[in-house]
C-alpha cells in the first residue's frame, strides 16, 4: 500500500504535470503562430493544413480544442451519439455492407466518457464540448492511478528513489503529452500497470478483470495475458522453478 506521503507527493507532481502539458498549448497560441502545413513527412501536410479538420465536428468543438485530434473524433462520437452515428464516415465491407468507422475501436475509453458526461451536463456546454470535458477528465485521472502502479511496480526493484524516476520519466516522455488529450492512453495504463501491480501482489482474479478492462481500451491489452499466466503458475506452484517478480512481468 502507498503511505500518504507518497500520494501527496504523486498527487503534487501530477497537477502540476497536468496544469503544463494543458496550459502550455494555450499560452503558445497566444504568443506564435504556427506555419501551416506541416511538411515533415508526406501525410503531415493533409492533417495539418488549417482546412485538414473541416466536415469533422467532433474536432471543431473550439472547448478544449487543442485536447483534441485525429482518432478522438471517433471517441467522442462513440461517447455522445453511439457506434452507428450518421455523423461519422462509413467503409464498404464484403457482403455489400457498410460499417461506420467508428466499429474499428474498442468500447472501454467511450463508454467511459459517457457515464463520467453524465453529470457534467450540469455545466451547460454542447454535447461535444461535455464529451471532451469528460474525455480530458478520464484521462487525466487515468494518468494518474496509472503513474500510483507504475510507482508500486518499480518500487519493488528500484527502490523508492527509482520508482519515483520512473514516475517522471512516463510523465515527461515525449509523448507523455497524450496522457492528457482524448486519447485512450490515460486509462490504458492505469489498467494495464494497475493489473500488473495486482498480479504481484497475488491478487489474480483484480488482476485478471483488469487486464479485460485493458483489453477493452486497446487490443495491446490482450498481451497482460502472458504476465498473468506466469503470476498464477507461480501461485498454484504449477511451474516449480518458476519465481514471480516484477522483473518477470517486464
Amino acid at each position: 500500500m502507498l503511505k500518504q506521503p507518497h500520494l501527496r507527493n504523486h498527487l503534487f507532481t501530477w497537477l502540476v504535470w497536468a496544469v503544463i502539458v494543458i496550459g502550455f498549448p494555450v499560452l503558445l497560441d497566444t504568443r506564435l503562430e504556427l506555419k501551416r502545413p506541416d511538411r515533415a513527412l508526406i501525410w503531415t501536410p493533409n492533417e495539418t493544413a488549417r482546412n485538414s479538420q473541416n466536415g469533422k465536428i467532433y474536432l471543431l468543438d473550439p472547448f478544449m480544442n487543442r485536447q483534441v485530434s485525429w482518432d478522438s473524433e471517433f471517441y467522442l462520437s462513440i461517447a455522445t451519439v453511439g457506434y452507428d452515428d450518421p455523423a461519422i464516415s462509413v467503409v464498404d465491407i464484403p457482403g455489400g455492407e457498410r460499417l461506420s468507422k467508428n466499429y474499428a475501436f474498442f468500447p472501454m475509453y467511450p463508454y467511459t466518457i459517457r457515464i463520467v458526461r453524465f453529470p457534467l451536463q450540469i455545466f451547460g456546454l454542447t454535447p461535444i464540448a461535455t464529451s471532451t470535458l469528460a474525455g480530458v477528465l478520464v484521462s487525466l485521472v487515468g494518468a494518474f492511478f496509472g503513474m500510483l502502479a507504475l510507482f508500486d511496480l518499480a518500487r519493488a526493484e528500484l527502490e523508492e528513489s527509482g520508482a519515483y524516476r520512473a514516475v517522471f520519466y512516463l510523465l515527461i516522455f515525449p509523448t507523455g503529452f497524450f496522457l492528457a488529450q482524448v486519447y485512450t492512453e490515460g486509462l490504458f495504463i492505469a489498467l494495464a500497470f494497475g493489473s500488473l501491480a495486482l498480479a504481484r501482489r497475488k491478487q489474480l482474479f483484480w488482476a485478471a478483470l483488469l487486464a479485460a478492462f485493458a483489453t477493452w481500451t486497446r487490443a495491446l491489452g490482450a498481451v497482460l495475458i502472458i504476465p498473468l499466466a506466469l503470476a498464477w503458475l507461480d501461485e498454484t506452484g504449477n511451474w516449480h522453478n518458476f519465481r514471480f517478480s516484477t522483473k518477470a512481468l517486464l
